[in-house]
């Protein structure tokens, strides 16, 4: 592992700018970075489970403000309209993002 720096770009309108405060390193994490799964994507960036405070929102995010203290675990962009989502299994919801791959 080394120091990799990137530029975000601009964040989508349903999308956070999170300012990364700590971060967990799991199993998980070292899995993507041997690629045991077959599908790690070079450079990486490991640990996805983050806590800290939204520094930007898009124009359509309604519930957090900047300031505000957040979590971020595997998946992020769930629909919240799918059955999966309604019933609190948002880790099922078809438009999921994995936050540590792609």
């Amino acid at each position: 592992m080394e120091p990799y720096q990137f530029e975000m770009g601009a964040i989508g309108a349903d999308e956070v700018d999170i300012a990364v405060e700590s971060c967990g390193i799991c199993h998980s994490d070292l899995s993507m970075l041997e690629d045991e799964w077959g599908m790690a994507q070079y450079p990486l960036v490991p640990g996805h489970e983050v806590v800290g405070t939204v520094s930007a929102v898009g124009d359509h995010v309604t519930h957090v403000s900047v300031g505000d203290r957040v979590g971020l675990g595997w998946h992020a962009g769930y629909c919240m309209t799918c059955d999966q989502c309604l019933s609190g299994d948002h880790n099922l919801c078809a438009d999921s993002k994995p936050t540590i791959a792609g």
